[in-house]
């Protein structure tokens, strides 16, 4: 008995239809998206029966996962008679979240014209959790190594500064007292032979060379020495006219200095350490000719102060790290004086913050002492 073509073509239909069938979820649209047909895979995998899907267009099954946008792209690709290929989150009728990888196929009449719509979907489920799970293990490694990194930096800055410290202890009075004998020494000399422009430019070269190594001297030991605040009542302008006296200012930077005077409960010798840090760093932003303004300002309960430069201000890319330890650009320094800054500040129950550009180094420090319920000090 022969069998005819037309007869070989629906076999064939049948059994490619009955293999997708058992392996895939078929659902068939109508170009407005309702669905007119569901297969039993389709069914076992979503909870719903084929009459409560029927008649839809599916928005039952939406996850919430994926944006609005995400199936106005599907519908302009198939509305278009192209295929499209990718992954749905669905939901199940118990609220459980199933993956599909989709393939959507257009059917077309012999016109050319859309006439219905083919989803053919693979449950991918199993194989997402999978995913899911090695990207949450690799998000630990990730933090475990990135715990691991700051440790070690803390550790190194702790082995640092010890070292600093034993040998900031053993050199600094060896130090001092050859400076102290260069310097007397050189304020002779200048009496004696100061006598041109000349020979007083060398002479302030070498007194600028004796206050950078008196200043790193100080930055280590105001670091590592913890000593005790000794609080006074003093006014803010007694500390910066000290800050001023205790700096050897170049002729081409100028200073601005706000009128405003105010008693403050301070340690008097520390706080002008601490603004004569910030007035050198001001200094050597500027490199050159330009304007350091000392903006004083009454909070009520605080005081602010501000020191700002007219430099080119300090990269963003390092502006979080320079307070701290050991955090250096110059090839001069210790890399401690803003550190030191920071922390005769914090020992006021004051706090400290920097803007850039322009650079903006902003006090805020109780007028009566300690006090460490400050308000966040971006007025």
């Amino acid at each position: 008995m022969k069998i005819s073509k037309m007869e070989k073509q629906n076999s064939l239909e049948d059994n490619l239809r009955r293999a997708i069938d058992s392996s895939s979820i078929v659902t068939v649209m109508n170009t407005n998206g309702i669905v007119t047909h569901v297969n039993q895979k389709f069914c076992e995998i979503s909870g719903f029966a084929e009459n409560e899907i029927i008649g839809t267009n599916l928005l039952m099954l939406r996850s919430g996962v994926h944006p609005i946008e995400y199936y106005d792209e599907l519908w302009a690709t198939i509305s278009k008679g192209e295929i499209w290929t990718g992954e749905i989150c669905n939901q199940r009728k118990n609220g459980e979240l199933f993956w599909n990888k989709a393939t959507i196929i257009p059917i077309k009449n012999q016109d050319g014209e859309i006439i219905e719509y083919i989803a053919i979907r693979f449950d991918i489920t199993n194989q997402k959790e999978k995913e899911n799970k090695m990207e949450e293990t690799l998000m630990k490694l990730q933090k475990s190594n990135q715990i691991i990194e700051e440790q070690s930096k803390k550790l190194v800055k702790q082995e640092k500064l010890v070292t600093i410290g034993e040998l900031a202890a053993r050199l600094s009075h060896d130090i001092r007292n050859p400076l102290s004998i260069i310097r007397v020494s050189l304020e002779n000399l200048k009496i004696i032979y100061g006598k041109n422009e000349l020979e007083t430019k060398h002479f302030d070269r070498v007194e600028r060379a004796i206050d950078r190594i008196s200043h790193q001297i100080d930055d280590v030991l105001g670091f590592i020495r913890k000593e005790p605040m000794r609080f006074e009542k003093t006014l803010i302008s007694e500390i910066i006219a000290d800050s001023l006296d205790s700096i050897n200012l170049p002729d081409r930077i100028y200073f601005e200095i706000s009128k405003n005077d105010f008693e403050i409960y301070c340690d008097k010798k520390r706080l002008s350490v601490a603004i004569t840090n910030l007035i050198l760093n001001a200094i050597q932003g500027i490199e050159g000719k330009g304007t350091i303004e000392i903006i004083l300002e009454d909070k009520g309960e605080n005081i602010v102060i501000k020191i700002k430069d007219s430099g080119k201000g300090i990269p963003s890319d390092i502006i979080e790290e320079i307070f701290e330890p050991l955090f250096t650009t110059k090839q001069q320094g210790t890399g401690l004086g803003l550190a030191s800054v920071k922390s005769i500040i914090n020992g006021h129950g004051g706090k400290i913050f920097v803007t850039s550009p322009p650079t903006v180094f902003t006090i805020i420090i109780p007028k009566k002492g300690i006090d460490n319920n400050l308000d966040d000090p971006h007025f």
